[in-house]
């Protein structure tokens, strides 16, 4: 079976689904199309209703046509693309797409590439085998759901449909074709299984380099792990007994769980990839938040001792303290003087808190983490039987540390407190994992890990929307789904970032189109000041106001869109400049003198044809007409008859409105606009114009001092001008680069300074800054 053959059979597999989701979405979109207008507020949303429909109806044969040779065009399009390329060639939409469609099509690709992950691995794989390279991805390949957006996108081009009946039959192939497209995408692979191309893929498991080297490593780390335990363990005999018996079940659990958190200066700083129960594949080891870590436990133990030394067997610790909790670093114990205590199994923890979690909700910071751990040791001592159960210095300083962290992230203003409610449905996870799999501290690539990054991210990035109250799901559902392993981290961290992409992209191309019209009027601004200088030099000289008037009015519109369209150097330009200076010169006296008939009449002609062309009303014309007529009159009497009467003109309502706006515009100019910088606000202009674009800042809208934040989307020097939008890309601001940095400067508007390297080992160095500071 040839290449052509293979591809032939599966287009007929892809066309056939694609058309039944189709078919089926145009009549849902019909449907929607006439329930609306039969519940129509108006005669006219009715009308256009019903125009809608009759253009789906009529045009839904041929659409389906086009789409159906736009299939069968698309794999020999993308061969010949990707082989005429160096670079990868990714499908897109059409350039000259409109936004809402851009918006509704990006939906479909995100979505059908979610519902379809697995089976469009497989699918991927093979069709590099066939096309014999390896610039075929998701992205480019025949039938994946980019290639359904370039279908849809281009066939939408050659048809007539409006706007609002595209955006609805996609939204209707979302739902009907997602529901199929496994299956399209099986029977796909099924042609290729038949023809032998790859019909077992497996994923490749990235491995250590060297085993022996990292099996002698790891038993240095958990020899050093016990040696820095016993070193810490509480100086009496009984003391020393327990925390033997203790050393001993911790050294058996280590050597199960893999434990790195404990170790000692033996660590091999070389990074290398691990892999945990859930199969997926973690990147790395991070021997900055390793050091941190063990930073910060060591600063939570007591001064002599373990974290747990002094407790044990009712001995005094070296300090003379006797047990109890401890704020900053004390473990929980009720332990009655002289009592067996024993510690708690990380299986018996586990347990404990995951019923715990069931039965009530957990607030992780480090005010709540001693009630979680009586709670704990009670429900220890319910499960098992162990009436004096002590909690590991493990398991101390690691629910310690996630209380600080926690702290952090409560106590940080740039962080939407809407997030503390997805960080409060999986504080038992996070505590789990972190007991459990100690390389969540030390694994920048740790799931667990990672999906907490992007959950303060997004918050920071998403402060105020509603996309943060859209997390939660994704947060729930991990904490629903939580087994022990990372898989249900592995799975919200994947949805969660698809979602906010898609989102982002959103977001990016709501905010170009205000971007765009900012350009657009800047560049019209500019114009109209080029136009103004020349009008300045044309009216020099002219008497009469209401000539005046008209060149600012009428010659200064008309000749900034002459100027945009064609250009100083076009003929409509000349002619308009002559006709301006005609009529300028009926308002001086001296030069009416020189002006001839032919050239006033022609001016008269060209003025009343440039109103029209304009959208003044006929009155408007006639009045201005009468006025021009009037005004040349004035000019041809004698200068002493001139003194006597002035000349009446007619209102022009047009003129008078626009100079009464443009007074008003003057008028209501800010101080900060029109005052002098000083120096201080000098440099913070110059600051905010090297600014990168889609810097956040607070902007503080009451005296409550509550915050909006907006994104810096465009900075012009040319116009001095700056715009901002909302998060999400709307409700564009623009305001004077004067005032901005005057309100920087007052802390009215503040920079959001975003944290470099990821917030978690940002919050690990605060952390110690505040261990240290209590210390002191």
């Amino acid at each position: 079976m040839n290449k052509q053959q293979i591809l032939n059979e599966c287009i007929v597999i892809f066309d056939k689904y694609l058309q039944v989701s189709l078919k089926e979405s145009m009549k849902l979109t019909l449907q929607d199309l006439f329930s609306k207008a039969e519940v129509a507020g108006s005669n006219q949303e009715e009308q256009e209703l019903f125009n809608l429909y009759r253009q789906l109806k009529i045009g839904a044969k041929d659409f389906s046509i086009q789409l159906r040779e736009k299939i069968k065009a698309m794999p020999e399009f993308i061969s010949a693309e990707v082989n005429k390329s160096d670079s990868k060639m990714s499908l897109s939409l059409v350039e000259d797409e409109e936004l809402s469609i851009s918006l509704a099509l990006t939906q479909l690709d995100s979505t059908l590439e979610v519902m379809s992950h697995a089976e469009l691995y497989t699918l991927e794989k093979r069709m590099n085998v066939l096309f014999g390279n390896e610039k075929i991805d998701k992205t480019n390949m025949p039938f994946s759901p980019a290639s359904i957006v370039w279908l849809f996108s281009h066939a939408f081009k050659s048809i007539g449909f409006d706007v609002k009946v595209k955006t609805l039959i996609i939204d209707f192939i979302i739902k009907e074709f997602g529901k199929n497209i496994n299956d399209a995408y099986h029977d796909i692979n099924e042609v290729f299984i038949a023809a032998g191309i790859l019909p077992n893929i497996q994923p490749e498991v990235i491995k250590p380099r060297n085993k022996k080297s990292e099996a002698v490593d790891h038993d240095n780390q958990v020899e050093q792990s016990e040696s820095d335990d016993e070193q810490q363990n509480d100086g009496s005999d009984s003391g020393q007994r327990n925390g033997n018996t203790g050393s001993q079940s911790n050294r058996n659990h280590h050597q199960q769980s893999g434990s790195h958190a404990n170790a000692g200066q033996n660590t091999p700083q070389e990074s290398y990839g691990i892999e945990d129960n859930s199969g997926y594949q973690q990147r790395q080891y991070d021997p900055e938040s390793k050091r941190l870590v063990e930073s910060i436990f060591n600063l939570l133990s007591p001064s002599h001792g373990s974290a747990v030394g002094h407790q044990q067997g009712g001995g005094q610790s070296g300090g003379g303290q006797s047990g109890g909790g401890q704020s900053g670093g004390g473990s929980f114990n009720n332990t009655p003087s002289g009592a067996p205590v024993q510690n708690i199994p990380d299986n018996d923890f586990d347990q404990a808190l995951a019923q715990i979690a069931k039965e009530s909700g957990i607030v992780a910071t480090s005010k709540n983490i001693h009630n979680l751990k009586e709670m704990l040791a009670d429900q220890v001592r319910n499960n098992t039987g162990n009436f004096y159960p002590e909690l590991s210095p493990k398991q101390n300083k690691t629910l310690d540390l996630m209380g600080l962290v926690y702290d952090e992230i409560e106590n940080d203003e740039t962080i939407d407190t809407h997030i503390r409610s997805s960080f409060n449905a999986i504080n038992v996870p996070l505590l789990r994992t972190a007991i459990n799999d100690e390389s969540f501290f030390i694994d920048s690539g740790h799931p667990a890990r990672k999906f907490m990054e992007l959950l303060v991210e997004s918050s920071q990035k998403w402060h105020g929307t509603n996309v943060i109250k859209q997390i939660h799901q994704y947060s729930d559902t991990a904490a629903k789904s939580f087994d022990g392993t990372t898989s249900s981290f592995v799975k919200a961290l994947d949805e969660l970032s698809d979602y906010l992409k898609v989102t982002n992209t959103r977001a990016e191309r709501a905010e170009q189109k205000w971007v765009s019209a900012a350009q657009g009027k800047e560049k019209m601004d500019v114009t109209k000041a080029e136009v103004e200088s020349h009008l300045n030099e044309i009216l020099e000289g002219c008497d009469i106001k209401f000539v005046k008037d008209i060149i600012h009015h009428v010659w200064r519109d008309s000749l900034t869109l002459t100027l945009l369209r064609e250009g100083k150097d076009s003929e409509q330009w000349a002619k308009k400049i002559q006709s301006a200076k005609t009529i300028a010169q009926i308002g001086n006296k001296n030069q009416f003198m020189n002006l001839t008939g032919p050239e006033k009449l022609s001016a008269m002609h060209h003025l009343d044809q440039t109103m029209d062309e304009l959208g003044f009303s006929k009155r408007d014309r006639i009045s201005t007409k009468d006025n021009i007529h009037t005004c040349l009159g004035w000019q041809e009497i004698g200068e002493d008859e001139a003194k006597k009467e002035a000349p009446k003109l007619k209102k022009v309502l047009s003129i008078d409105e626009a100079v009464k706006s443009e007074k008003i515009e003057t008028a209501n100019k800010k101080i900060e606009e029109i005052r002098e910088l000083n120096d201080e606000e000098n440099a913070m202009k110059e600051r905010v114009v090297n600014l990168p674009y889609g810097t956040m800042f607070d902007f503080i809208i009451n005296q409550q001092n509550d915050v909006l934040r907006r994104k810096l989307s465009w900075v012009s020097t040319m116009s001095e001008s700056v715009l901002f939008v909302d998060l999400v890309g709307r409700h564009p601001h623009k305001m004077k680069l004067q005032r901005l940095a005057i309100d920087l400067c007052r802390k009215n508007i503040i920079r959001v300074e975003l944290p470099e390297g990821g917030y978690f080992k940002n919050a690990l160095n605060k952390i110690i800054g505040r261990l240290k500071s209590m210390a002191a």
